[in-house]
């Protein structure tokens, strides 16, 4: 049940994004390129790498030893 909501969130979010950055590739009468492209791709990725990004933050720390002063 809670990974289908994981899912369903990840999925609307990246989802939004995509949207988004159509819109602004319309919006400026952009046609569609390589980049434009790799950016909607991005769009799917980025929360995946976010979120990697937090728990390295949040898990990093407990393992690296305490740097000690030198008396």
């Amino acid at each position: 049940m809670s990974e289908t909501i994981v899912v369903s969130a990840y999925c609307a979010i990246s989802s939004v994004f995509m949207l988004m950055t159509a819109l602004e590739g319309w919006a400026i009468r952009g046609g569609w390129t390589l980049a434009r492209g790799f950016g909607l791709a991005a769009c799917s990725l980025w929360p995946l790498l976010l979120t990697a990004f937090f728990l390295h933050a949040l898990l990093a720390p407990r393992r690296m030893p305490r740097l000690t002063r030198a008396a």
